[in-house]
């Protein structure tokens, strides 16, 4: 098994045991055969519509990522696309903060034949245009719906919605400082890889660095064309919009399945936007205790114990293991190569180091 697997192995390991230790503890005291009840009582059928929610959710990322990569790379197709997507969502769900998703898609968009630099631009984009639109519609659910947040004894909630907004606001500027001056992305690159220096010789490093200027000329190149393309940004935050939509709704679907009907959709959305909001911030493999935590700290004043732990089960099985079983499968369904007899962008990036 290589470095990697056993690395990612580890990250879901630690992500069962973190999961499984909050619900040890946190409903140490439910009846278990009430538990059982409730959870033989599921209707299904609305699960089922929950996974369609959940797929459509992934549908419409690889929409965007597939109109983000196709104007600079005219070969992608969209299953190619979408099986990116998807194993940006495995890395995604088994790496703290989701960081893990953006180097992954990046490595599979070089191994396909786009160059790095076009590729780096295309996803930082995809990400800036994510993170803005998770504020965005945050904002607007908070607009109609902030009143549920502040329902129930949870009053710590607005402080968690402060830290949530802050770190994603921070995000979004650093990545338009990336985007947009060679500068300071120069710099930045540059002070990262003081650390390679102290293991290479002077004029190796000075070829790495060389090749890296190249590829951030590139990476510029192509992140003007886009800023300047109106029409791809409208694209992809409306495609983005929806795919948040939808993922918002998902709980609703599983209250209905566990036969809840005192809390409307609107509520749910509100909840399940601030749960996405604070859980994405935790420096956790996929936000693993923090989203288990806000989940319940919000839906307890409306649910039963034992519900509750099969509501949160439930969740945790659509919106987040699910990621990780069909990003799997993803990593597993070889990608057919563009036929070219030019060498790719990572081939002439290793040629121009050695």
């Amino acid at each position: 098994m290589s470095k990697t697997a056993k690395r990612n192995w580890l990250n879901i390991f630690l992500i069962l045991v973190i999961s499984i230790g909050f619900l040890v503890w946190q409903f140490r005291d439910v009846d278990l055969r009430k538990f059982f009840e409730e959870m033989d009582r599921v209707n299904l059928w609305w699960i089922l519509v929950a996974f369609l929610f959940m797929f459509l959710y992934w549908l419409f990322e690889g929409v965007v990522l597939h109109k983000s990569v196709k104007p600079s790379f005219k070969k992608q197709k969209f299953f190619s696309s979408f099986r990116i997507t998807m194993i940006g969502q495995f890395f995604n769900t088994i790496t703290p903060m989701q960081a893990g998703g953006q180097p992954a898609q990046l490595y599979a968009l070089i191994k396909k034949g786009m160059d790095i630099g076009s590729a780096s631009s295309v996803l930082l984009f995809k990400f800036i245009i994510y993170q803005a639109m998770i504020v965005v519609n945050f904002l607007l659910v908070l607009i109609f719906g902030f009143h549920y947040l502040m329902t129930g004894a949870v009053p710590q909630v607005k402080y968690l919605v402060v830290v949530g907004f802050l770190v994603h606001l921070l995000v979004i500027i650093a990545l338009v400082l990336v985007s947009k001056s060679r500068g300071f992305t120069t710099r930045l690159v540059h002070t990262l890889l003081k650390p390679v220096g102290w293991f290479l010789k002077k004029e190796r490093m000075l070829k790495i660095e060389e090749s890296i200027d190249e590829k951030i000329d590139t990476f510029h190149e192509e992140s003007g064309r886009i800023s300047k393309d109106w029409r791809l940004i409208l694209s992809a935050s409306f495609y983005t919009t929806l795919q948040l939509w939808v993922y918002f709704a998902i709980p609703y679907f599983v209250m209905l399945g566990l036969g809840v009907t005192t809390m409307g959709l609107y509520m749910v959305i509100t909840f399940h936007a601030f749960i996405m909001m604070f859980a994405t911030v935790m420096p956790t493999p996929g936000g693993s205790g923090g989203a288990e935590y806000t989940f319940t700290l919000l839906f307890a004043p409306f649910l039963g114990s034992a519900k509750l732990l099969a509501a949160l089960i439930l969740w945790r099985i659509v919106t987040y293991y699910s990621c990780i079983v069909f990003g799997a499968v993803a990593l597993m369904v070889r990608d057919k190569r563009p036929e070219t007899k030019k060498k790719t962008a990572s081939v002439q990036f290793k040629e121009k180091l050695s």
